[in-house]
């Protein structure tokens, strides 16, 4: 779920090292850059990927839908006054699983992060996290609060000390609620964030990304036995499979397919069914939603399948601009759609046709969120950058002041 920069990391040559006689009278610092070049793997394409930015705008919608059309019953699902079913008899079923579009959001995330994150120093893998995620973070808290505590929710009025907590984006290791529910997935994000650091001090390379993949699927099978609720909380096993074969796919697209590569995403395809079908402690709550399990199997499927083919360069020719703007808003849409748009159906529900009150509701959202991300979050988000690239990270105290 998280967003990333998606241009070609700085290291990215649009040559390849010549062959042949000509290459071997090159002199020593040429081909030691070359060296440096072949390693890093062949030319990758430099367009922006427009198909990512319109899948990463999909899943959003896909949740945003789920949220008004197709919720189980609960205490928090009756916003329209009578159960989703009754409101939507033949839709709720198949909006049901939109739910399903955070799992395409985190493989997405391995995918953008791993491209991202290529090249760059531990520095700027900070800089550029803290900038895509909190602004537009804090953003939204204020926003999702005001409505809370203005107007008549049915997310109740909690202790304003949750706030607090919620600022951090560690509410959950913390033990606190979500302010708002779909907050939860920024941990899962975050966790991936931090292990996936480590690698990136120390240098992306093929061989350094496939060991992690490997260590974490490991880790991800062994947690749930383990027994230790903090190795659980850092690993979490039900979202790894799909960062994981995010990476794999991005492997993919910088290299080329391998055996090796099919065989991680064939491993986090399986483990991500596995976690999602458990009938106690995995992905779904059949208590209060037990699809055909066939579907489950499909639509997982079709994600892996639609990554794949970002990975294989069978959607390069799809450059449209709108993508790439629709993907900007995937984040402010995510955030905001809950609080905002349930309180906007829990008022004005009963006073049209269902079907016309979420038509209105979701273009008021995507409305919102370009004015969120235009006016809000590209310049604080900017700012933030620059204060940050002008900061000294170091453990190195300052200088003492003059007067003391």
């Amino acid at each position: 779920m998280g967003q990333t920069d998606q241009r070609t990391p700085a290291d990215h040559s649009t040559e390849q090292p010549r062959e042949g006689a000509d290459a071997t009278r090159v002199s020593p610092p040429r081909a030691a850059a070359e060296a440096r070049v072949a390693e890093a793997g062949p030319v990758v394409r430099k367009n922006r990927l427009a198909a990512l930015d319109g899948l990463r705008f999909l899943a959003a919608l896909s949740v945003v839908l789920f949220h008004f059309v197709g919720q189980t019953p609960g205490a928090m699902h009756f916003v329209w006054g009578r159960p989703y079913e009754e409101l939507f008899p033949e839709a709720h079923g198949y909006f049901a699983f939109g739910r399903l579009g955070v799992e395409l959001f985190f493989l997405i995330s391995g995918f953008v992060i791993c491209m991202s994150a290529w090249g760059r120093t531990p520095r700027d893998f900070f800089i550029s996290r803290v900038t895509r995620l909190y602004p537009m973070y804090w953003v939204a808290i204020v926003v999702s609060a005001c409505v809370i505590y203005a107007f008549d929710t049915p997310f109740g009025h909690p202790n304003p000390r949750l706030l607090f907590a919620n600022f951090t984006m560690l509410q959950s290791p913390l033990g606190v609620d979500n302010l708002d529910p779909v907050y939860w997935t920024l941990w899962p994000e975050l966790c991936f964030y931090l292990t996936f650091a480590v690698v990136v001090w120390k240098g992306l390379t093929y061989q350094r990304v496939v060991i992690y993949c490997g260590v974490w699927t490991v880790a991800a099978v062994l947690a749930p036995r383990a027994g230790i609720p903090l190795l659980t909380t850092l690993v979490n096993p039900t979202s790894a499979p799909f960062f994981i074969a995010g990476l794999a796919f991005y492997l993919m697209y910088r290299y080329r397919p391998t055996p090796l590569l099919w065989g991680i995403v064939a491993m986090s395809w399986l483990l991500a069914l596995h976690f999602l079908l458990a009938p106690h402690g995995g992905r779904n709550n059949w208590a209060t939603w037990a699809p055909w399990r066939g579907w489950l199997v499909l639509v997982t499927t079709v994600f892996f399948l639609l990554v794949a083919a970002v990975a294989l360069g069978w959607t390069r020719r799809i450059r449209w601009r709108w993508l790439t703007l629709a993907g900007t808003l995937t984040f402010p849409l995510y955030l905001l759609h809950d609080v905002v748009g349930v309180t906007v159906v829990h008022h004005f529900g009963d006073r049209a046709d269902p079907w016309v009150v979420v038509g209105i509701t979701v273009a008021g959202l995507v409305a919102l969120s370009y004015v969120m991300q235009r006016f809000v979050e590209r310049p604080v988000a900017r700012a933030a950058r620059r204060w940050l690239n002008s900061a000294a990270f170091s453990l190195k105290p300052p200088p003492r002041r003059r007067d003391t």
